[in-house]
């Protein structure tokens, strides 16, 4: 009983602290390059939950390639992740943001079925070492367009290029060792909107969602929840919910590479203002 009201004195004594010396901060100036805008630049850890498929033949001959499912068939399904960040506020009614985010999903399974890989046969019950390196970079700019109860509305218009690298290590019919790797990119212009809402004591909370379908080519849509808490003047604490998914059909052969991924994680991380 005693340990509960000591953790709830010192959890009460946290957030006043905090609150008090945010207070403080907020009524410093900030550091900023110029009159006209203030942009912050950091990094945000995160961990992520994956799931996805590709097909993947070889110089689009029928019979080189099957459908391979990250989780089932590999056993990956969660990785750790980094994204170095930058935003900024122009004029007060411009918005920027770049992304680019990074993540390595591993797996290691005994697989239940033959896989069918680039040409290369992975026979049933073989050990499979799978690698996914997936780089995602994303550049949107946004506009107010619209403000209801404090919440600004601002549709967005941005551009995604996403790169993606499978390996799969193990042995073949023949019991040998292979390593095969393949990766493929796409480029994606988006549309979207985002709702921001700055709140006292250096809060921002923001929606941003951004997407395309493009037909035979395959679709994007990336979406995040985030909450900023500018804990002193040009330092920022970020925290973050997002979901990103991704499809790609290329058109350039007979039989063609598909992959689709999704990923659905939270991030954290600290920015610095200028």
């Amino acid at each position: 009983m005693r340990s509960k009201k000591s953790r709830l004195l010192f959890l009460l004594m946290l957030f006043f602290g905090i609150t008090n010396y945010a207070d403080q901060a907020l009524a410093q100036e900030p550091f900023t390059l110029t009159s006209w805008g203030r942009f912050f630049t950091g990094v945000d850890l995160g961990y992520q939950w994956i799931s996805g498929d590709f097909v993947i033949p070889a110089g689009g001959q029928p019979g080189s390639g099957g459908r391979i499912y990250i989780g089932p068939d590999l056993g990956v399904d969660q990785t750790e992740s980094i994204s170095i960040l930058g935003d900024g506020q122009i004029l007060n009614n411009h918005f920027v943001n770049i992304e680019y985010f990074m993540c390595l999903a591993t797996g290691l399974k005994r697989i239940q079925r033959e896989l069918m890989f680039h040409n290369r046969l992975y026979p049933e019950d073989s050990l499979v070492d799978t690698r996914i390196d997936m780089n995602w970079l994303r550049i949107t700019y946004a506009f107010k367009f619209l403000d209801i109860d404090s919440w600004a509305i601002c549709p967005s218009f941005g551009l995604h290029y996403v790169r993606c690298g499978v390996s799969l290590n193990g042995e073949t019919e023949k019991g040998i060792n292979t390593s095969n790797t393949r990766r493929l990119d796409a480029i994606y212009p988006t549309v979207g909107i985002q709702a921001r809402y700055p709140a006292p004591y250096g809060l921002d909370f923001r929606l941003e969602w951004e997407g395309m379908h493009l037909i035979t080519m395959g679709l994007i849509s990336s979406f995040r929840l985030s909450t900023n808490f500018e804990i002193y003047p040009d330092v920022r604490f970020d925290f973050g919910f997002t979901h990103r998914m991704v499809s790609s059909v290329e058109n350039n052969q007979t039989l063609n590479n598909e992959w689709f991924y999704n990923l659905t994680g939270v991030a954290g991380g600290v920015s610095f203002g200028f």
